[in-house]
């Protein structure tokens, strides 16, 4: 029976990468498939591997590999290597050695040091291919940790991946059209690129709120100004400023909490509203009661789950058009990709959503239907299983 080793720089669930993951997990038990989800982080020279669900703690130097609970996992010629947010040359080396691997692309940490591709202090999005170039544009831009020991690190990393990544990675999975252009721009094998989108589990419809009186626009993400949230706070004071009865709510937590807060005038502080982080159960929850979500990232997101998980509730998205955001908003359809930063334009479509409530309705019920059609569990997991019969059919040779 296939074994596949998720491995993941953390355990505990802290954004969409480890939401991924725990659903996959759980997806694939269900498929016949053993699943394993391990960490694996750096101490120093050393590194520290856990096992979800399990209490142990095995601390030890990259060459011991062979003797941790990692190795005690593998099925010989059955296991899989399913390797998610870690970049560590030391370390993939060596799982090289042990197993097949996959990679899943996350972020665009595979052609990016910075894992962003984003121009922090222009608010741009970086197009230009990974190189030289990227150290000049961390201290002209701060697209990356600016420490010297750092940037090499990270750049050195990057480096591998372009490199001895691209060579040794069985197949590499791309979320959305964006990653995948990118891969390719950065000189990544086009045979090993396989787009496959992230899904969202199946759930009933919620009951259509476009007749509540108060319209709750909601984000759920990161606190951090990549993600755009004082672009939506100023949509929001536009429509607030014109009576229109919503609230904004803004559920997260990060680095920039603290300017966003600021920026809220005293006079619409009940009416904007920073709920922190929140379990999934209340995301959920909030997700089935809002009127729409926002999506106001202004870096290149891969992809953006909570986009999937509020189509799958009938919910129509406004949000900016960057990275990978138009594999799964479409403009007119299930709701309006903007251009970036343009928070007049994003103020004027939610706006829109609110007074024609025809057109709410159909995109409430293209946005489920796409999530069907689309973005469901099954789709994901057939392509993952495709993808993991070639691998083992292949090496068993």
């Amino acid at each position: 029976m296939k074994t596949i080793i998720h491995i993941n720089d953390k355990l505990t669930i802290s954004g969409g990468v480890e939401v991924y993951i725990s659903q996959l997990q759980l997806l694939q038990r269900e498929n016949n498939l053993i699943s394993y989800w391990i960490s694996i982080s750096r101490l120093g020279k050393l590194i520290s591997i856990k096992i979800k669900n399990e209490n142990q703690n095995w601390i030890g130097s990259i060459s011991e590999l062979n003797n941790s609970p990692l190795n005690l996992l593998i099925n010989k010629n059955q296991t899989i290597f399913h390797i998610h947010s870690i970049s560590d040359p030391l370390l993939m080396t060596e799982l090289f050695k042990m197993a097949p691997v996959v990679r899943s692309v996350h972020e665009p940490r595979l052609f990016c040091p910075g894992a962003g591709k984003f121009w922090r202090k222009s608010e741009k999005i970086c197009n230009i291919k990974f190189g030289y170039h990227c150290i000049y544009h961390t201290y002209r831009e701060g697209c990356a940790n600016r420490h010297p020991n750092r940037l090499y690190k990270s750049y050195t990393n990057t480096l591998y991946e372009t490199n001895e990544g691209n060579l040794n990675y069985k197949f590499i999975i791309a979320m959305s059209e964006y990653i995948k252009s990118e891969l390719i721009k950065a000189g990544y094998s086009k045979n090993k690129i396989i787009l496959n989108p992230y899904f969202t589990p199946l759930i009933e419809k919620t009951i259509n709120s476009s007749q509540d009186k108060t319209k709750s626009l909601l984000f759920v993400g990161r606190l951090s100004k990549t993600k755009g949230v004082h672009y939506f706070i100023d949509a929001g004071l536009i429509l607030l400023n014109k009576n229109i009865n919503i609230t904004i709510d803004i559920v997260g937590d990060g680095q920039d909490i603290d300017y966003f807060k600021s920026i809220v005038p005293k006079s619409f502080k009940e009416k904007i509203i920073f709920h922190g982080w929140k379990s999934r159960t209340d995301i959920h929850k909030m997700m089935s009661n809002c009127y729409l979500l926002v999506f106001p990232s202004i870096y290149p997101e891969a992809f953006g789950i909570s986009g999937i998980e509020a189509m799958m509730r009938g919910k129509p998205v406004v949000g900016f058009d960057v990275g990978g955001v138009n594999t799964w908003l479409k403009d007119g359809e299930t709701g309006f990709l903007v251009t970036s930063k343009d928070k007049e334009s994003l103020a004027l479509k939610i706006q829109t959503l609110i007074t024609d409530t025809k057109l709410y309705n159909k995109f409430a019920n293209n946005s489920r239907r796409l999530a069907l059609e689309k973005f469901q569990p099954k789709f994901h997991l057939k392509k993952l299983k495709n993808i993991y019969n070639k691998l083992l059919k292949y090496e068993s040779r």
